[in-house]
């Protein structure tokens, strides 16, 4: 089995490429943006359910992360399987959960990558909520360069083609831990993220 806290690399570069764009006319921009070394977290909009296996699959010729999933998904069998055994990453979004951030630090302190959803929920069309502080917690703590994200199309799909990736220019983990500096670092990782 895969060892979770190095997700399986699936495919080449060029083969992802073409493979997404033939499936599911998907667009990918920016991915020679993303580090390939070193702790990374990628932070994304969250419009649908298709959000997390797209954007896996756009990343996964540079980098193959952990994903951070609300617990009742592991409820559900089969995918339960599946995603332990990519190594995804429960998380009680009710409280503050001690053992996923201890799960995501453990993987970005080994110099892998983590995906997470910022506003910590699936957004409707055109609104915005303020950030959860984890983004900052997790980026302050290990120093890890954080890849905003943007997928344009899903909230639509199937109906809506092409689906794009966009990634845009890592950002450099916040100076401070004080809650205000995390706030603002947040604040401006979700301005990059809708800015793509």
């Amino acid at each position: 089995m895969n060892d979770p806290k190095t997700p399986l690399r699936i495919w080449g570069e060029e083969t992802a490429a073409s493979i997404l764009g033939a499936i599911w006319g998907v667009r990918i921009t920016g991915l020679h943006l993303v580090p390939r070394a070193g702790p990374l977290i990628v932070a994304c909009n969250h419009a649908s359910m298709v959000d997390p296996p797209l954007l896996g699959s756009a990343i996964a010729p540079a980098r193959g992360p952990r994903f951070l999933a609300k617990k009742e998904l592991f409820r559900v069998p089969g995918l339960s399987w599946f995603m332990r055994g990519v190594g995804v990453i429960p998380l009680d979004r009710g409280n503050a959960d001690h053992s996923a951030m201890r799960a995501a630090l453990e993987t970005l302190e080994a110099g892998g990558s983590v995906v997470i959803f910022p506003e910590g929920t699936r957004m409707r069309s055109g609104e915005r909520r303020p950030p959860k502080l984890g983004v900052s917690f997790l980026a302050g703590r290990t120093r890890a360069r954080v890849t905003p994200a943007h997928v344009v199309g899903t909230r639509e799909f199937p109906r809506r083609f092409p689906l794009e990736v966009r990634f845009g220019t890592p950002l450099e983990p916040p100076r401070s831990d004080a809650r205000e500096a995390a706030a603002s670092f947040a604040r401006s990782v979700m301005d990059a993220i809708y800015a793509l």
